[in-house]
């Protein structure tokens, strides 16, 4: 059975935070482990498990995508561009790895993009982690430049700016 026939995408509640959390731990564990270093991994761990990342879950647009039964199988959200006026940055798009290739994520980012769109944005930036570079090229957007995400104890994580417009 296809496992998004009946998927509802809904926005976060103050209720789904434990359980995004453990998605998104779940995902990036298994998804991004053959990109990243065990300490890499363990880094960014430790700041989706830090008690502050509920906070940044609430402030990113979030929307679920559950199936009819309420099971979690992703996310995905938006929010302004700092210091980039009329460009949304697409935040905290995580799939269940046993969905990972289903589209899902493509959906979660289109659907995360329409709604930046109707809020008046009319192009997309996102900080792509190096094991999604293709996953958001597939999906028009293209790189900008290398980066890192600098971790506590010395674990940057490597990233890829890209951006997407559609104006």
């Amino acid at each position: 059975m296809d496992p998004l026939t009946g998927l509802v995408l809904r926005p976060i509640t103050m209720e789904d935070l434990d359980a995004v959390r453990e998605l998104h731990i779940r995902s990036w564990e298994v998804l991004a482990a053959a990109a990243h270093t065990p300490g890499q991994l363990a880094a960014h761990t430790a700041i989706m498990r830090d008690p502050a990342y509920r906070d940044e879950l609430l402030a990113n647009n979030l929307v679920l995508a559950e199936t009819a039964d309420g099971a979690l199988l992703g996310t995905a959200g938006w929010r302004p561009h700092d210091g980039k006026p009329g460009m949304a940055r697409v935040r905290k798009v995580f799939v269940d790895p046993t969905v990972a290739g289903s589209g899902l994520g493509r959906r979660l980012v289109l659907d995360a993009e329409a709604r930046a769109a109707q809020a008046g944005y009319g192009s997309y930036f996102v900080r792509s982690q190096i094991n999604a570079v293709g996953f958001y090229g597939r999906l028009g957007y293209r790189e900008i430049e290398p980066g890192e995400i600098p971790f506590p104890g010395g674990n940057a994580i490597p990233i890829m700016f890209m951006e997407k417009r559609e104006h």
